[in-house]
């Protein structure tokens, strides 16, 4: 009998003991009181906690853990417990405020179980300082605030939005770009605001983002707002590390921008063409002659016709020959009036995959007699097989042919076997190119950093506006138009224009 007790006084002892080893060894701090709150047990992670060695609390109240406000309440909690039942805390987890033996107050994560099988019955708290979470939680909630902020105050639309394009979160910029509340663009989508020509590209960009081939997206998209005005925007879209889920978009209204393009394209357009008729003013005469010619030969023709007639036997066959030339003669006078007309129109600039070569040729056609009439040997080298070039061939035209009657201009006082002229194209990596070469004196070293500004001329008349307009006009091909210094004698102009893309 001695030894079955003995046994299992053993076995208790061996149990408490490793009830006592999880105490210690636990991580959370655990604290065990008696139904009057007094502690019992101070486990190694409550002294790391609190600030107290074991001894120094055991055997006192728990409320010295505890802020003086929840103190004086905490034993009324345990004394209505006990006599009701109704738990405030026990049974519950919750995140309550302790204190250190330094008097600091920290908030600790509380969890009170009841051993309600001892007598007396004892309570078990299990506490967890959570001061490094509720400091990143307060870290987080500042930069929350800030970035909240910044969405609210930029001057530009930012947008979060779903894999399928739906907004998730937008800023009052965007809003405001687009006339829709938050709540109503979160019914929407990125191409449900998107003009519909538009949405082929947004969707092709949008998807090499989702599907991952780029890490963003950049297009420039027409959007319909709520009151159906059109505004242009220029959208940079990137998915977000670790948000697979996430595209953020920023959103900058270009409209501004748009009209100020399209008005200085416009007043460009209007410069050219104010520079076409000058041009054609300065080419009247030779324009004159080129009509006149054909008109001469008509009346002479005519003439020719009225005398076979008279005869007694007319010749029809030769009366039909010589209303044959007059036709001749008129399609020619005709051709030369439609040139004119072309070349003198006021319409929008139209652009069209040409051949420079052609371009080229045609102004130096115009030209035609002006060459003749000074004399000027005119002669053409032309590269085979250019790409072409995407252009408004009637303003590349005028541009050539201000060349070539600058060309002539300055040939003038030369001796008429030393007057020559070529026009050469040549491909590069970059396009095409145009060399408008003469046999002048060429120009002056102390103007050729002019040469391309209005008013700048060296003819006794003139405005100075030819080179000045036919360099704007290259510009906005997205070329340029510029003095080369590598002629030994003469000048050389270079006309530069990117390749039409395929």
């Amino acid at each position: 009998m001695s030894d079955a007790r003995g046994r299992e006084r053993d076995g208790y002892a061996d149990l408490s003991a490793r009830y006592a080893a999880v105490i210690e060894a636990t991580v959370d701090a655990i604290v065990i009181i008696d139904q009057h709150g007094v502690i019992e047990t101070f486990n190694p992670a409550a002294e790391r906690i609190f600030g107290y060695r074991a001894e120094e609390v055991v055997g006192r109240n728990v409320s010295c853990l505890m802020p003086q406000a929840e103190a004086a309440r905490h034993d009324g909690y345990i004394a209505h417990y006990l006599a009701t039942g109704e738990a405030h805390i026990i049974g519950i987890g919750r995140e309550v405020v302790g204190r250190r033996r330094s008097g600091e107050e920290f908030p600790l994560e509380l969890a009170v179980g009841e051993l309600d099988h001892l007598e007396p019955r004892r309570f078990v708290g299990t506490l967890r300082d959570i001061s490094a979470r509720r400091a990143l939680e307060t870290a987080l909630a500042a930069r929350e605030r800030e970035l909240s902020m910044l969405l609210d105050h930029a001057p530009i639309g930012i947008f979060s939005a779903a894999m399928s394009g739906r907004f998730i979160r937008v800023n009052p910029a965007l809003c405001a770009m687009v006339g829709y509340r938050p709540a109503q663009l979160g019914q929407l989508a990125v191409s449900d605001l998107t003009f519909e020509a538009d949405r082929d590209r947004l969707r092709e960009a949008y998807l090499a983002v989702c599907e991952g081939q780029h890490e963003e997206c950049r297009c420039d998209l027409r959007w319909v707002r709520a009151d159906g005005m059109v505004v242009h925007v220029s959208l940079h879209a990137v998915s977000v590390a670790g948000e697979p889920d996430v595209i953020i978009g920023q959103v900058v209204d270009r409209s501004e921008q748009v009209r100020s393009e399209r008005e200085s394209r416009e007043a460009g357009e209007r410069l050219a063409h104010v520079g076409r008729v000058t041009t054609l003013g300065e080419m009247a005469s030779a324009i004159a002659h080129e009509i006149n010619q054909p008109l001469t030969a008509i009346s002479a023709y005519a003439q020719a016709c009225r005398r076979l007639l008279a005869q007694p036997a007319p010749d029809l066959e030769l009366v039909g020959e010589t209303l044959e030339s007059i036709g001749g003669q008129a399609l020619r006078a005709g051709d030369v009036v439609r040139r004119i007309r072309g070349f003198v129109s006021n319409r929008d600039s139209a652009r069209a995959a040409c051949d420079l070569n052609a371009v080229v040729q045609a102004a130096l056609e115009f030209a035609d007699f002006d060459l003749r009439s000074h004399q000027v040997e005119a002669k053409t080298a032309f590269a085979d097989d250019l790409p072409q070039v995407m252009v408004d061939p009637i303003q590349i035209q005028q541009v050539c042919l201000n060349l070539v009657r600058n060309a002539i201009d300055a040939m003038d006082a030369l001796p008429v076997a030393e007057r020559r002229l070529l026009l050469r194209t040549l491909a590069t990596d970059e396009g095409v190119v145009l060399r408008c070469i003469d046999s002048g004196p060429g120009v002056d070293p102390e103007i050729r950093d002019r040469l391309f500004q209005p008013f700048q001329t060296t003819k006794a008349e003139g405005m100075g506006m030819g080179l000045s307009i036919s360099a704007s006009i290259v510009a906005a091909h997205g070329g340029s138009l510029s003095y080369a210094d590598d002629q030994q004698e003469g000048a050389c102009f270079v006309m530069k224009l990117p390749a039409a893309l395929d």
